[in-house]
C-alpha cells in the first residue's frame, strides 16, 4: 500500500450538518471540519478507541487491523486478522474482534496474544460474526449477520447473541431479525440498540438482569451499519451519512462525509473527536459532545444517589462525602469541590463543569480537578482559586452566567457570627460563593461554607439545597433551621456537618411542613 496515500494533508471537508427537529446546537463543534486521515484501504470498518484514545480499525479484504494513534502516526496493528470487522476494547486493555471470516469472537492482549472467546452456538459455527459491545459486567452483545455467499449458514437464521461476563454461557437474545449488524449500549448498561439493516430498520431493548433482552421498540426508520452513542444519548448510525438521533429516536442531524460511512466512534485524548471509517479511508470530527463512557456504578462505588425529575430530564444527585457533590444531568457531569480524599477520581468519567465555592483544602483540590478535567471542561471559581487553577471562569458574588447550557448564580459566602481567635472571619465576605444551578425547571443551592447570611434568606424559589453545618466554622442546626425558614426550600440536605447531629435540624423543622430534611452521608 502506498504511504502517500495516508497523508494528512489529504482530503477537507467542512462538516455538513443538517438540522431534524427543531434542534439548534449542532452536535458538531463550532466550524469544526470532516478531516481523512487515511486512505487507500479496500473497506474500512470496526473502529474503537483504546484507554489512551488511539484509534483501531480494520480493513477487512486485506485482512488487517490498523492503529491510527493520538501522534498521527499509521501502523498494521495485527495481520491476517481472520477477517475482522467489529471492534471494541474491554476493561482491561484487550481488544475484542468480530473475525467474519474466521467466525468467532476473539481477544487479543497488548502483546497480540489470540485467545477465542466465542466459535459456535449448539455446537453450530456462527455465520460471520459483525459487530459487538461490551457492557458494565464485561458481558459481550455480537451480531451474527451474513454478508456474499449464503454457503454453509448452520444457525436456521441471522441472530444476535450475549456472552455472559464469566465467560461460559453464549444466549441467542434476538431471532427475529433478517439481517442484524450494528449494536449499542448505554453506559449504565440498561439499553441496547441494534439496528436490522436487512429489515431496513433501527430497535431499542431494555436490557435484563440476566443480559436477555425486553421491551423491543422501534428507534429509527432506518437501518445501519455501525453505530455509536454520545455522552447526551444521541445514537449516531451510519447510512448515506452519519444520522444522529436522540434518545427519543428523533433524527436531529446528518453528518455528512466524503465516502459512505461504515462504522463510527468516538475517541481522541479527550473523547470529543468522532472517527468515522468510510470505504476507502478513516475520517475525522471534533465534535461538541463527548462518547459515553461506562464508568463504576455509583452503587460500587460506595456512594449514595438521589434522582430527581426535571422538566428537562433526569438529576442524579450524588453525594460524596463533606462538601463534594456531583450532579449527573443528561449525561452531562457537574462537580462541586471535588478533592481527592473523599474520591478516587480516576474512577470517575472525566467532567463537563467544575464548580469551586472557595480555597480552603478541603473544597480546593487541583490534583482532583486535574483528574477529572479534559478539552472542554468548564471550571467556575473564585478570583482567589483562579490563582491556582488555571484557565477557569472567575465568578463573583452575585454573577450570574450561562455555562454548558446550565444558568449559574454566585451567593456570597461568608461568616457573620463564628470567628478567629484574632477577630477575623473564618471565611471573609468576598471571598467564597455559593451556587444556585439551574436543571429544567429544578433550582439547587449549594451554600459552600456560610451562616444564615441576608443574601441566602432572600432567595426565592429554590427546590433543592444544601446547607453547610460545620462548627466553628459555618452554621449551627439553629443558624440553618433559620435559613430554611426564610426562603423556604422544599428540600434541605445539610452537608459538611462533621461532628455536629444533623437530626438536630429535622428537630427544628418538623413544624415547616413543607420543607423536608434528607440525611446523607455527609460529615
Amino acid at each position: 500500500m502506498n504511504r502517500k496515500l495516508f497523508s494528512l494533508t489529504a482530503f477537507m471537508l467542512v462538516a455538513a450538518a443538517t438540522g431534524y427537529g427543531g434542534e439548534k446546537q449542532s452536535v458538531v463543534a463550532l466550524g469544526a471540519q470532516v478531516i481523512k486521515l487515511a486512505g487507500g484501504f479496500s473497506f474500512t470498518e470496526g473502529p474503537a478507541c483504546d484507554a489512551a484514545g488511539n484509534i483501531f480499525f480494520t480493513d477487512i479484504p486485506n485482512n488487517r487491523i490498523h492503529k491510527w494513534s493520538l501522534d498521527g502516526k499509521l501502523s498494521v496493528f495485527r495481520e491476517n486478522s481472520g477477517g475482522a470487522n467489529g471492534l471494541f476494547f474491554d476493561k482491561t486493555g484487550n481488544l475484542l474482534a468480530c473475525e467474519g471470516g474466521g467466525r468467532r469472537l476473539v481477544s487479543i492482549n497488548p502483546r497480540g496474544n489470540v485467545e477465542a472467546l466465542a466459535e459456535k452456538y449448539r455446537g453450530k459455527p456462527f455465520n460471520s460474526l459483525n459487530d459487538l459491545w461490551i457492557d458494565p459486567k464485561g458481558g459481550i452483545y455480537f451480531t451474527d449477520p451474513r454478508y456474499g455467499s449464503r454457503d454453509n449458514m448452520q444457525q436456521g437464521g441471522e441472530h444476535v447473541y450475549y456472552l455472559t461476563p464469566d465467560r461460559k454461557e453464549i444466549k441467542r437474545v434476538i431471532d427475529d431479525m433478517v439481517r442484524p449488524n450494528g449494536i449499542i449500549g448505554t453506559p449504565d448498561g440498561k439499553i441496547l440498540y441494534v439496528t436490522d439493516n436487512g429489515g431496513g430498520k433501527t430497535f431499542v431493548y431494555t436490557i435484563n438482569k440476566d443480559g436477555t433482552l425486553s421491551n423491543k421498540k422501534l428507534f429509527a426508520p432506518e437501518g445501519s451499519d455501525g453505530m455509536t452513542i454520545d455522552n447526551q444519548g444521541n445514537v449516531y448510525l451510519t447510512t448515506r451519512g452519519v444520522a444522529v438521533y436522540n434518545k427519543k429516536g428523533e433524527k436531529i442531524e446528518v453528518i455528512k462525509v466524503p465516502e459512505g460511512p461504515a462504522n463510527v466512534c468516538f475517541g481522541g485524548k479527550d473523547n470529543s473527536t468522532l472517527f468515522i471509517t468510510a470505504r476507502t479511508s478513516l475520517y475525522s470530527v471534533r465534535m461538541r459532545v463527548s462518547g459515553a463512557e461506562q464508568q463504576q456504578s455509583i452503587t460500587e462505588l460506595g456512594f449514595e444517589q438521589d434522582i430527581f425529575q426535571t422538566s428537562a430530564g433526569e438529576l442524579k444527585i450524588i453525594l460524596i462525602g463533606h462538601g463534594t457533590l456531583m450532579f449527573d444531568f443528561n449525561g452531562k457531569l457537574i462537580h462541586v469541590d471535588p478533592v481527592s480524599r473523599e474520591a478516587d477520581y480516576t474512577k470517575f468519567t472525566k467532567a463537563d463543569l467544575i464548580l469551586i465555592t472557595h480555597g480552603h483544602g478541603d473544597h480546593l483540590d487541583p490534583k482532583a480537578i486535574n483528574i477529572l478535567r479534559k478539552e472542554g471542561t468548564k471550571i467556575i471559581l473564585t478570583k482567589a482559586c483562579a490563582e491556582r487553577v488555571a484557565g477557569g471562569i472567575v465568578m463573583q458574588n452575585g454573577d450570574e452566567r450561562n455555562v454548558q447550557g446550565l444558568k449559574i448564580e454566585a451567593v456570597p459566602a461568608y461568616n457573620i457570627v463564628n470567628k478567629r481567635s484574632n477577630g477575623m472571619a473564618f471565611h471573609p465576605k468576598g471571598e467564597g460563593n455559593g451556587y444556585v444551578i439551574t436543571f429544567g425547571d429544578k433550582r439547587v443551592y449549594v451554600a459552600g461554607d456560610t451562616e444564615n447570611i441576608p443574601e441566602m434568606k432572600r432567595l426565592e424559589g429554590i427546590d433543592i439545597v444544601f446547607l453547610p453545618m460545620n462548627l466553628p466554622y459555618t452554621m449551627t442546626p439553629e443558624m440553618a433551621a433559620d435559613a430554611a425558614k426564610a426562603f423556604k426550600p422544599k428540600i434541605v440536605y445539610p452537608y459538611h456537618y462533621g461532628q455536629t447531629d444533623p437530626n438536630k435540624l429535622v428537630n427544628l423543622l418538623k413544624d415547616s411542613k413543607d420543607i423536608k430534611v434528607r440525611i446523607r452521608k455527609m460529615r
